[in-house]
């Protein structure tokens, strides 16, 4: 989709899938072996795409600090589409035991995507040797549970991955093991705020090549409700679509990313 407001609110846990291997829409639960895309049960976009030339800027209603206390070191979080590349002897699906599912290389299908950062829409930091967003690591909307074979509780939107994995740490390894790797995490790119000289930060941008973004999160050292994950205000300053406004979640939007010619 090009509408921004698909950033808004928590990434996506479920997602409506109208692939043509299944014959019928089927629900997906959002996980490291299959990103988010298409719509919500509820029919709302789940995620925007940031083209070549294109930018998006997000405005969390707080400062985001930068905080050694966080796990890792990272401060916030960036959340897309990407997801490991799978191998199994059944076709992916919504009943797909993540127990035998395997995730062969460890290697990731990605879009990089360009993150910068600003107090102040004025002064800006870009992360332009890295970490990319829509890249490591894939989110993984929930826990699984081997007892039962199915998705157990949420993880944490605002919990890091340990930023030391590889791909080569999850090669070969099941969904469920990859899972347990992620340690309570509901994945997403991280970012520290150290190398860019600012003690707190307002705005993301992001700049595209093509790839997806799905949600933020101000990553905290204690873990915080999922309400609290993001509170964004998308800026998007061309091609507005004048009086469209939404309320939702105290968020707005206005408009729309430009779509090439």
């Amino acid at each position: 989709t090009d509408d921004p407001r698909a950033v808004l609110g928590k990434p996506a846990t479920f997602y409506i899938d109208k692939h043509t291997d299944f014959p019928n829409e089927v629900t997906f639960a959002t996980s490291i072996a299959a990103g988010p895309f298409n719509t919500d049960p509820s029919g709302d976009a789940v995620i925007v795409t940031v083209n070549s030339s294109q930018s998006i800027v997000v405005s969390f209603d707080h400062e985001v600090t930068d905080d050694p206390d966080n796990p890792f070191g990272i401060d916030f979080l960036v959340f897309g589409n990407a997801f490991f590349l799978g191998s199994g002897d059944e076709t992916f699906g919504p009943d797909t035991d993540m127990a035998t599912y395997t995730l062969g290389s460890g290697n990731v299908a990605s879009d990089p995507l360009t993150i910068s950062v600003s107090p102040d829409q004025v002064n800006w930091y870009t992360y332009d040797t890295g970490p990319f967003a829509d890249s490591f690591f894939p989110t993984q909307a929930f826990a699984w549970d081997r007892d039962t074979g199915a998705w157990g509780q949420e993880l944490d939107f605002t919990k890091p991955v340990d930023p030391s994995l590889t791909s080569t740490d999850f090669a070969g390894l099941s969904v469920a093991d990859a899972i347990d790797l992620y340690d309570g995490s509901a994945g997403g790119t991280g970012f520290d705020l150290s190398p860019s000289g600012f003690s707190s930060v307002r705005f993301i941008k992001v700049t595209g090549a093509g790839g997806e973004i799905d949600g933020f999160a101000d990553a905290a050292p204690v873990p915080e409700p999922a309400a609290a994950v993001v509170l964004l205000t998308v800026m998007v300053p061309f091609a507005l679509r004048h009086g469209r406004r939404t309320s939702q979640r105290k968020l707005s939007a206005t408009g729309c990313l430009p779509v090439p010619a």
